[in-house]
């Protein structure tokens, strides 16, 4: 890229030079037609003038510069078709392809005048010399970390202790373990950075050994980085839930990969400060490209079946390897906005799957025990580090593209109005998506916790959390359709689309529908209506027009209803009429029982009080009586005997199991003390005449 910068300001001279002699040039004056003489001599032994004559040796580039400058703009203002487009690229790149193989002939030969431009360029410091140098820092830093590492047994025996048993623990234990990561890092370049400056270097001494040593220290960033979310040595204490074999893997090839990288990138800066041609420099780059590409390749093809499920089968590890060979091609033919975008596409999942995982593992602990769920608050932040990670991938591939975003907002063309609307309608709806996710979250996390019994009288905490219920599920939906509708609005008026007429023309499409769906707008109101006036709610048994059910649950025009003998009814409220809820507050049941004209009544009262008295004693009846059993005495009289009433307040849906041991106990206390149950058995019996 700098002989190409270098290439684009010499080349107007080079115009300005080659451009036809003017009528007049007999007349120069030899002593300034000498001096130019000169400086286009120089100009051309120098590495700039080398390209030029390069370039100059192409017919076509030639025929370039001579042609009229008419015939440029007249071939400039023609507008290309796609197949000289297509040639023009392909042109490009078969150009490239020869550029590359042409230099990388030449390479061993600039390598081999390194050592002589070195020692040229550093005087007194040969290259094996300061090869130790670097080592010695390195060593001052491993020195300095190791230190800190056994300094600190206490604090890492510490790890191995904590209690990881709530969110709040396991955070504590997360941000520890980075706090102490990041100490060593310090300590490593604290370490190494500090033996450097003890000494005095000359400058160009001094940028290479201190790149070599933020080289080393950006892979002890990528290790510190794996130990943090992999801990190879402590299960227990993995963010990341893989086994210990991958855990090891990826540790492994990250230290690999990064060094490799960092060491590469800094050599080659390092050579190019000695001599190596900046053609030069961009073929060792290609070279450390390829050999970064073998080793993605290697890990596609070593790694554990369990580090990743979608990577598994020889099909998909073929696809990935073609992926990463496309994307090393992409930079050798000069692509670089190509090959940069491909990698930061494929890296955006995997840093949001590695901080989403990472996330659930400290807001609910082991991932793998499936009896724990995943937490409301865990779905939150997964959401927000998606949203973040893909804002910074853009910023990352603006970058990568140089997009000039002050200058684009300034600019008014077509192509320039819609890359702006569309990034913005890309911000509108990552921030919708967000907000709608934290709604949902919220209001499920509501919905998906303990469920107490339903109209507890003497508990207003319960009756609070059953309307919620019935309310919830309507509140989400109504929140996705206005999280989506003016989501939709906005990113289109980002666009640069009018949605003032969009507007009344979807007022004036509703009024029509309207008309022809007055069913569904009547459910939908009359829905609003009896949710406005707790008519019901969600666990209650209730009766409307024949109907009968327990509420399960409703949309906006229905309700579901469960019959006792399980059939579900789908009821639209509009077809509701009048409801009979039978689970609300309290209910009052009436039993009748029919005893002999000759049963002592006071007796029968007595035995009554004494039931009662032994309901409330029970635990199990008297949690759900509200009033006690008591007489209604002689309600009526039958041709069988005296019918007398019983009475008693219980909870709704509760009154069955208290008649059932109301029942029973009267019958025993009745036996007890000789109170028999009226029958026409018994009326018949007592009637028939003695015999004599």
């Amino acid at each position: 890229m700098r002989s190409m910068l270098n290439l684009l300001l010499i080349f107007p001279s080079v115009l300005i030079l080659l451009r036809p002699a003017p009528l007049c040039a007999d007349t120069a004056d030899p002593v300034d037609l000498s001096g130019r003489v000169a400086q286009l001599r120089e100009l051309l032994t120098s590495e700039q003038g080398a390209a030029i004559l390069d370039l100059l040796g192409d017919p076509k580039v030639r025929q370039a510069i001579i042609q009229a400058p008419v015939l440029a703009d007249e071939s400039r203002s023609r507008q290309s078709t796609a197949g000289e487009m297509m040639d023009d690229t392909l042109t490009n790149v078969r150009t490239r392809l020869w550029q590359v193989a042409t230099r990388l002939a030449a390479i061993p030969a600039e390598l081999a005048a390194v050592p002589v431009r070195a020692q040229a360029s550093l005087p007194g410091h040969e290259p094996l010399r300061l090869f130790g140098f670097v080592l010695v820092f390195l060593a001052g830093g491993i020195g300095a970390q190791w230190l800190l590492f056994h300094a600190a047994r206490r604090w890492r025996a510490h790890f191995n202790e904590l209690a990881l048993t709530t969110a709040r623990e396991r955070a504590r234990a997360a941000a520890e373990r980075l706090a102490f990561g990041l100490l060593l890092i310090g300590a490593f370049a604290a370490g190494s950075m500090g033996a450097f400056l003890l000494f005095t270097w000359p400058p160009a001494v001094g940028s290479i050994i201190l790149g070599y040593l933020l080289a080393f220290t950006a892979t002890r960033l990528g290790l510190t980085a794996t130990r943090f979310f992999l801990a190879p040595g402590a299960e227990r204490l993995r963010l990341v839930r893989v086994s210990t074999e991958t855990a090891w893997f990826w540790h492994r090839w990250t230290a690999r990969v990064t060094a490799t990288a960092a060491v590469g990138w800094q050599t080659i800066l390092t050579l190019q400060s000695l001599g190596v041609s900046p053609s030069g420099a961009d073929v060792l780059l290609q070279l450390l490209s390829l050999l970064l590409t073998a080793l993605g390749i290697c890990i596609v093809w070593t790694m554990p079946g369990d580090s990743n499920e979608r990577v598994r089968g020889a099909v998909p590890r073929l696809l990935v390897s073609l992926a990463l060979v496309l994307d090393w091609l992409f930079f050798l033919m000069g692509a670089t906005e190509l090959g940069w975008t491909l990698l930061i596409l494929a890296a955006i999942p995997v840093v949001t799957s590695i901080l989403s995982r990472s996330i659930a593992t400290v807001m609910c602990g082991d991932m793998m025990d499936a009896d724990i769920g995943h937490s409301p608050h865990a779905a939150i932040a997964e959401r927000s580090i998606q949203a973040v990670v893909v804002v910074i991938g853009a910023a990352i591939l603006v970058r990568v593209w140089r997009i000039d975003m002050v200058a684009m907002s300034n600019m008014d063309t077509p192509m320039m109005r819609i890359g702006r609307g569309l990034l913005e309608a890309l911000v509108i709806l990552v921030i919708s998506d967000l907000l709608w996710q934290v709604v949902r979250v919220l209001i499920d996390e509501r919905l998906a916790g303990e469920q107490p019994p339903i109209d507890a009288l003497d508990d207003e905490e319960r009756r609070r959390r059953a309307r919620l219920r019935t309310l919830l599920p309507v509140l989400r939906n109504f929140a996705l359709f206005i999280v989506l509708v003016m989501a939709s609005l906005s990113a289109l008026a980002a666009m640069g689309l009018q949605i003032g007429p969009l507007l009344a023309g979807a007022g004036v499409v509703g009024i029509a529908v309207g008309f022809g769906a007055q069913t569904l707008v009547r459910d939908i109101l009359s829905g609003v209506f009896f949710l406005l006036d707790d008519a019901f709610r969600v666990g209650e048994y209730i009766e409307s027009g024949g109907i009968r059910g327990t509420v399960e649950s409703f949309s906006l025009r229905s309700v579901k209803l469960r019959h006792l003998n399980g059939q579900l009814h789908t009821v639209p409220f509009g077809d509701l009429k009048a409801i009979t809820n039978f689970s609300r507050d309290w209910v009052v049941e009436t039993l009748q029982v029919v005893v002999t004209y000759d049963t002592d009544l006071d007796l029968l009262e007595r035995v009554v009080v004494t039931v009662s008295d032994e309901l409330i004693t029970d635990p199990v009846i008297a949690s759900e009586m509200i009033e006690p059993l008591r007489s209604l005495g002689v309600q009526a009289m039958v041709d069988t005997g005296m019918q007398i009433g019983l009475t008693f307040k219980t909870r709704p849906g509760r009154q069955y199991a208290v008649r059932r041991a109301v029942f029973s106990r009267i019958k025993l206390a009745f036996a007890m003390h000789g109170i028999r149950f009226a029958s026409a058995f018994l009326q018949t019996v007592a009637e028939a005449p003695t015999p004599a």
